[in-house]
């Protein structure tokens, strides 16, 4: 697979936007004719501009690409030859101009209210079908439909007032303008949205490493040593910046972490990592920080339980299409195109992102790809469009008919924290169907040995990372960083990435007065995402025959057997589980409540007894329990709500942009573009990492 990685996104030759605008040029040849051979007492401009609206017309019911202009067009001239010949009402003839300019105005109008711009029909030609209905590309058309709406205005009111002259030289002019900002501003435009919408992040810090000579100053300080702040600090620290890392607990890595508890070692949280195929955007990263993946990873195999039903699904797409295609023959043909589907939005998603390390938010591919090339991102990628524009519950609809089936492949979309219905298409490929494209993997001593493997790769770069401090504040200064302050401690910093959630950051480490009120009112409008109870249960039973990672859909809840994936990670003959279950976060009292304890206890055996029915017999052979409450992740990680995936991820939500109205201060993990997860966490630091250190250019 790494070679159709390889590929380099390049501006190409395409003359569909040419001819985009002439077919746009032959749309108002009937309304030429009827403007020059219409004089009042002479109608016969109407029969020919009917003629041609005629001929345009059976050229769409031709094609079957009908566009609203020309139809619209043909009603118009119809009712015209109506009311003059027949009738012998000659107001059509008399007022070409009002009457003309005005329809068109109507028709303009019309079609921006109801987001069908009449411009966009034309421009459809230089685009697949799949982006047809993007948001972005109907804003751009709406805004070129009301300037021609501007123009048809104009020329209505002057030519019913005889300021101008219907084929004179002013309405010429105004509507040959109309085509040329057309023409520019479909090219340019989505460039131009785009940059008006982050203008106010276009800021930047001219670095240089090892500027920072001092003993407390550094070039970087990264807030929190998650997997988003330690690849941050690697990638820095490898290129040569003096970097410090404050983490308040003990151990790095956040949620990706190992709990040891007697014999046993429990993920704290994480139940796999993705992007580890042969140069597999994780794959890469741990080889340019100088961590070998080779034999640190183990391939999770995979079982469903739904509606009671057990399905095995193995590990890679291949076992997975085998399996569900076993148990669903009828579905067969539907699932190969599914993950055929699938898997050509997902690679084409790593192809054009593989030279930036990332995928890249919009104002990114504008930046760094140029204009031209962001406008051809829709038509090189039509698969990878097709599916960021639609959710996974559209999509399975396209391909599938059983319920069971969608729930079952669609059980993925639970890592994301979102059901199917409201997980974006982005989402679906990187944390659902991606990981069953590529595989989910196990770290080899647990999550923690990861972490903890990157803050020595950290270390083994010059960089600094001290764990057991907490960083009280981010020091400010006209709305500039100028360091961290840790208890007594002050270290000044050119530059900040906060690994901590955004909310956290804004509401708690950063003045208020220097980040603005409008940026406190827009974090604080972002919601959480769900949160979760999870029990770590030590077992006397040899589980070695159970796939590593089971998802109960009956009862809404995953078993990770870490035993299995590394068998160090419980005594021989013995069991390790992590058993995680959707909470909300007030669904679970505070931690300074007396019956706290006693609920905690009651969820715990609850969640167990739900186990027993997928692992027979385990209850009674815990030998050692411990569980955390959504209170206690909050506790531990700092984010609020304890929520699993930061800000919610749902269709129609926002994630801060990596850089804050603050300058100097960015944003790196989960709660950030592209979202949650291991690798999604990497992905936001290498930009973060890039956009301090500089952008690769092609060859690098």
């Amino acid at each position: 697979m790494s070679s159709e990685l390889n590929a380099r996104v390049e501006p190409r030759k395409d003359t569909s936007t040419i001819t985009g605008i002439l077919l746009l040029a032959a749309a108002f040849l009937p309304w030429v004719a009827y403007w020059v051979l219409t004089r009042p007492g002479q109608p016969a401009g109407i029969a020919v501009a009917l003629g041609i609206s005629c001929l345009l017309l059976a050229q769409q019911l031709w094609t079957h690409s009908y566009r609203l202009l020309e139809a619209a067009s043909f009603v118009f001239f119809a009712g015209a030859a109506l009311a003059v010949f027949p009738i012998g009402n000659t107001a059509p003839a008399d007022n070409a101009g009002p009457f003309g300019f005005g329809a068109l105005l109507l028709i303009a109008a019309v079609s921006v209210l109801v987001r069908r711009p009449f411009t966009a029909d034309m421009a459809r030609l230089a685009y697949p079908r799949q982006y047809w209905h993007n948001p972005a590309f109907i804003t751009l058309h709406s805004i070129i439909s009301s300037v021609w709406a501007g123009v048809f205005l104009v020329c209505a009111v002057f030519t019913a007032f005889s300021v101008i002259s219907v084929t004179g030289p002013l309405a010429v002019g105004l509507m040959v303008a109309a085509f040329i900002f057309t023409l520019v501003f479909q090219s340019k435009g989505p460039a131009y949205l785009v940059k008006q919408k982050y203008r106010d992040f276009e800021w930047h810090v001219p670095l240089t490493p090892r500027s920072s000579r001092q003993q407390n100053e550094y070039d970087v300080a990264v807030v929190g040593a998650g997997i988003g702040g330690l690849t941050t600090a690697a990638l820095l620290a490898k290129r040569g910046y003096k970097v410090l890392v404050l983490e308040q607990q003990s151990q790095p890595g956040g949620y990706c972490r190992s709990l040891e508890r007697g014999d046993f070692a429990f993920s704290a949280g994480v139940t796999g990592i993705t992007g580890l195929w042969d140069s597999g955007p994780v794959d890469r990263l741990l080889r340019h920080i100088g961590i070998s993946p080779d034999g640190r990873f183990a391939a999770h195999s995979h079982r469903y339980i739904c509606k009671g039903s057990v399905i095995d699904t193995g590990a890679g797409m291949q076992s997975t299409v085998s399996a569900l295609g076993d148990v669903f023959p009828e579905e067969r043909d539907g699932i190969g195109s599914l993950f055929q589907d699938a898997a050509e939005a997902f690679f084409q998603l790593h192809e054009y992102s593989r030279q930036f390390d990332s995928p890249l938010p919009d104002h990114l591919v504008v930046r760094l790809m140029g204009d031209r090339a962001a406008a051809h991102l829709p038509r090189t990628y039509p698969g990878l469009y097709d599916w960021l524009d639609k959710t996974l519950q559209q999509k399975l609809d396209e391909h599938l008919r059983s319920d069971s089936l969608k729930a079952i492949i669609a059980a993925a979309s639970g890592q994301n924290g979102t059901t199917p219905e409201a997980t974006t298409g982005l989402r679906a490929l990187m944390g659902c169907l991606g990981p069953q494209i590529a595989g989910t993997y196990y770290p080899a001593g647990g999550p923690g040995a990861l972490a903890e493997a990157m803050a020595r790769a950290v270390e083994s770069f010059g960089g600094n990372v001290m764990l057991n401090y907490r960083a009280d504040r981010i020091l400010t200064d006209h709305r500039q960083v100028r360091g961290v302050r840790s208890g007594a401690d002050i270290f000044q910093a050119h530059a900040v990435v906060s690994n901590v959630n955004p909310r956290t950051c804004v509401l708690q480490l950063v003045d208020a007065n220097e980040i603005g009120g409008l940026y406190i009112d827009f974090i604080k409008s972002l919601p959480m995402s769900r949160s979760a109870f999870i029990v770590y249960a030590g077992v006397d039973a040899d589980l070695s025959s159970y796939p590593s990672l089971i998802e109960n859909i009956d009862g809404d809840f995953t078993i990770l057997i870490n035993s299995n994936a590394d068998d160090r990670m419980a005594p021989r003959g013995r069991s390790s589980l992590t058993l995680i279950a959707p909470m909300g976060y007030r669904d679970f009292p505070p931690r300074d409540e007396r019956d706290y304890d006693d609920r905690k206890r009651q969820f715990a055996a609850l969640l167990l007894r739900k186990a027993e029915d997928v692992l027979p017999g385990i209850g009674d052979r815990v030998v050692v329990l411990d569980a955390a409450t959504p209170r206690t992740l909050e506790s531990y990680t700092s984010i609020p709500d304890g929520a699993l995936y930061g800000f919610d991820q749902s269709v129609g939500s926002r994630r801060p942009h990596f850089r804050s109205p603050i300058k100097g201060l960015y944003f790196a993990g989960a709660s950030t573009f592209p979202g949650a997860g291991v690798e999604s966490a990497m992905m936001s630091a290498m930009i973060c990492a890039n956009d301090i250190a500089g952008w690769p250019r092609d060859g690098e």
